[in-house]
């Protein structure tokens, strides 16, 4: 080995050495978070706490209504962001092929015909015009070797993003069907207010009757009636509210479904009640969420594209190796391009280093690896407000229901105080002002339950929102050796 020689494998050697020394690999940070809800009393009574029991439950087919159903399983078929999410990581894909073939050489077909017409004054030509043929053909292969690890951070920055957009569109389905369950649940709360309305105006119409009855037989005023047609009149003055609210919450689904707002329409004509869920839901350890929520994936997945990131900046300060192999063949006339004697080959090796760029690669890493920092801390500021949002949906879960069973014993109290008022003032022992105010009570208390207990499904979509339940886990997957 001349000296030369041996200089260059010290040399190779030593940057192998550095590039070991600065390699950059990725953990995933772990976090200490406790398995038990903060709100004992809560918990105890809105969840059951088994492990893993969420992920396993698709929750909404748990009312057994087949509408909601349908249009869940529609929106996640047809919802055009969903279309546009699962575009997205198709082209994540595309680009995390992309940068697999980075490991491995390429193959190159080139090939050329020519013909040329020299002058007698050229130096082919001598005292008189020539013509010379030329063909030629030639494959050639190159390799880069990875020896600095760009190529692998590449590839694993590819792949972290590949984690990061399915996140992304698991997130974008919880949302949907959160969504649609929440304008589902509303539809009906509205639909049975608006028949809750129309029985309560029959029943003010009943007492304005007896108003009517009473004035007529001299045992009442006119005044009486007037307050018994003003309340009639006045709860009748909410009917199209209540109609509009139902109509623009089908527009929303038929949207999320994919459809033009009016889609859904008909499918709603029939007033359908909506199951009560259970007061305890399956919510599992609070440490679960960790591997549930698609947002906390999404950014622990981010974060490891953004340490792949700064693998790359680290390895762009090493040189970049090439060999390059070429086999073909050249001749003056297509029948000898195949003969032994036209053989023409070639081997050639390039290295490319950046020696001096005025501080622009150690720029490159410092703001990668800033990237990293500010990648771990959304990373766990997304674990604190998932803890926090799960945290808030089991509290108001678990106080609404508190909230409708007490509304509901005041339901009874109500009806009673308006039969028994009702009674008196047909035997004129009790003024017209108590019966309406008893009625009055009792409306308000029954539509207090419906917006209750619609509220109590709305919170329970939300809830498995929270949890991230319904959906698998994504896993991190390392395909650096298949790639290879």
């Amino acid at each position: 080995m001349n000296k030369s020689h041996a200089m260059l494998c010290t040399l190779l050697s030593a940057l192998l050495l550095s590039a070991c020394s600065t390699q950059v690999d990725y953990n995933k940070p772990a976090l200490d978070v406790d398995e038990a809800w903060h709100d004992k009393t809560t918990t105890e009574q809105s969840s059951d706490q088994k492990t893993g029991a969420v992920s396993a439950a698709i929750w909404w087919q748990q009312m057994n209504d087949d509408l909601l159903n349908q249009l869940i399983n529609e929106a996640t078929l047809h919802n055009r962001d969903v279309a546009e999410a699962l575009a997205n990581i198709e082209q994540a894909k595309a680009n995390r092929r992309l940068a697999a073939a980075g490991f491995k050489p390429t193959l190159d077909l080139q090939s050329s015909a020519s013909r040329n017409r020299f002058s007698n004054q050229s130096a082919f030509g001598g005292t008189r015009t020539g013509i010379r043929n030329s063909v030629g053909g030639e494959l050639v292969a190159s390799w880069e070797p990875d020896f600095f690890g760009r190529n692998r951070h590449a590839f694993d920055a590819a792949s972290a993003q590949v984690g990061a957009i399915e996140a992304t569109h698991q997130g974008l389905l919880l949302s949907i069907i959160a969504e649609v369950a929440s304008n589902y649940f509303e539809v009906r709360g509205f639909q049975r207010q608006l028949e809750t309305t129309e029985q309560d105006i029959k029943l003010l119409r009943s007492v304005e009757d007896i108003a009517k009855a009473q004035n007529e037989s001299g045992m009442s005023t006119r005044l009486d009636l007037v307050r018994a047609q003003g309340e009639r009149e006045t709860l009748q003055a909410s009917l199209p509210n209540l109609k509009a609210e139902i109509s623009t919450r089908i527009y929303r689904i038929s949207v999320l479904t994919g459809q033009p707002p009016e889609t859904h329409l008909h499918r709603f004509e029939n007033h359908a009640p909506v199951a009560m869920p259970s007061d305890r839901v399956p919510v599992g350890l609070r440490s679960d969420i960790l591997k549930r929520r698609p947002d906390i994936q999404m950014a622990e997945r981010d974060l490891a594209a953004a340490t792949a990131n700064l693998g790359i900046a680290k390895a762009d300060r090493f040189p970049s190796f090439s060999l390059t192999g070429a086999v073909g063949s050249s001749a003056r006339v297509f029948s000898d391009l195949f003969l032994v004697s036209t053989l023409t080959s070639s081997i050639a090796t390039a290295i490319n280093w950046s020696i001096y760029s005025g501080g622009a690669l150690t720029a490159q890493i410092d703001i990668a690896d800033l990237e990293v920092k500010a990648a771990l801390a959304r990373y766990e500021q997304s674990v604190l407000l998932a803890l926090e949002d799960a945290e808030s949906a089991l509290l108001r879960y678990g106080l609404e229901w508190q909230t409708l069973k007490q509304l509901r014993i005041a339901e009874n109290s109500r009806q009673q105080a308006a039969d028994i008022a009702k009674l008196r003032y047909q035997y004129g022992e009790e003024d017209l002002l108590v019966v309406l105010d008893a009625e009055r009570s009792l409306i308000t208390t029954r539509n207090d339950i419906i917006n209750s207990e619609t509220r109590i499904l709305a919170y329970l979509s939300l809830l498995y929102k929270s949890l991230g339940g319904g959906w698998k886990v994504i896993e991190d997957k390392t395909e650096l050796e298949s790639a290879k």
